[in-house]
């Protein structure tokens, strides 16, 4: 299934003049070099700065992909409190403060100034489900209401991110993989990858994504930037891309390690990183970046042996067949 992410908002009561919920939406998403191996990822990261959520009852994630249960979606709180790991996500010098709201948020500052708050967002504030049916289900996280009422006594930018583990040899939505046809019979097999990441794209959205926008008080959220990072290993090479990235560079593997701590398949001092963006003045109402990537991964060794020694054995039938009738 190919699709949209969707990221929608409840609102309290009619937004007033200069209160309408806006949000700055970070994308990491991390593919794994193990393609074919149980207990291994690809990781979809999802951040959000609030500028503004007096008014927002609930936000909700359309994935098109389905979740097989609720433990593949976590909560990077804990590990954003370190302050490495903290400066590699924003990509600037930030230090964790100490636990406020029962220890549920800190606060990111630079310089003695406080930037903006993060805050936990545990399994009883928001919520996984299904919608749809067929070929077009997909899962929903929602963020609820008793969330943001956490949230909204702290005057300023609020911050939260979520990790989502897609098994890797799971379709996600975004990736489209061609395979050569004689790939059985290869040693090594070159694979061409098609990466294309949607996001707020309304043409891509599932019936059951455009039922629920219908209803009252619900609507796409106002996106003031998106920030979308595409990490893969060095060994892959990019083949194109529909539009010029804002940036590229190696991972620094020191600041990502802690990051990454227990996904398996994944290298921080062997990976590039690829930064896509949009933003200014106006509302980003829907963001794609496509790019397309080549692949050589191991073949089947003992098919391939097989296969070899098939042919060897038929070649020497051959011969002493043909050696037999010219005696």
């Amino acid at each position: 299934m190919r699709g949209s992410i969707a990221i929608w908002h409840e609102t309290i009561a009619d937004e007033a003049e200069g209160y309408a919920p806006s949000v700055e939406v970070h994308i990491n998403i991390w593919r794994n070099r193990e393609r074919n191996k149980r207990d291994h990822f690809d990781l979809f990261d999802i951040g959000f700065r609030f500028k503004e959520l007096r008014s927002l009852r609930s936000l909700s994630i359309g994935l098109p992909f389905q979740l097989s249960n609720d433990q593949l979606v976590t909560d990077l709180f804990e590990t954003m409190r370190d302050e490495s790991t903290l400066s590699a996500i924003f990509n600037e010098t930030l230090s964790p403060g100490e636990l406020i709201d029962g220890g549920h948020t800190f606060q990111a500052s630079s310089e003695k100034r406080v930037q903006f708050f993060v805050a936990r967002c545990p399994d009883s504030e928001r919520e996984l489900r299904e919608i749809g049916s067929g070929d077009d289900r997909v899962s929903v996280i929602t963020l609820t209401d008793a969330f943001f009422s956490r949230l909204r006594p702290n005057v300023g930018d609020h911050y939260f991110r979520l990790r989502i583990k897609i098994p890797a040899n799971q379709g996600n939505g975004f990736v489209s993989t061609i395979r050569p046809k004689d790939g059985a019979f290869l040693s090594t097999i070159s694979t061409n990858e098609v990466v294309e990441f949607r996001l707020n794209e309304r043409r891509n959205f599932s019936p059951a994504i455009r039922e629920k926008l219908r209803h009252q008080r619900c609507a796409l959220i106002n996106i003031r930037a998106v920030h979308y990072f595409l990490i893969r290993d060095m060994g892959v090479e990019m083949t194109q891309s529909h539009t010029s990235f804002k940036k590229m560079r190696l991972l620094e593997p020191d600041m990502w390690e802690r990051y990454l701590k227990g996904c398996r398949g994944f290298n921080p001092d062997k990976m590039i990183i690829y930064h896509w963006s949009a933003g200014g003045d106006k509302p980003v109402e829907s963001f794609t970046a496509l790019a397309t990537f080549r692949a050589y991964y191991t073949g089947n060794l003992l098919f391939y042996a097989a296969v070899i020694v098939l042919l060897g054995t038929m070649g020497s039938a051959v011969q002493g067949f043909g050696t037999a009738l010219l005696s």
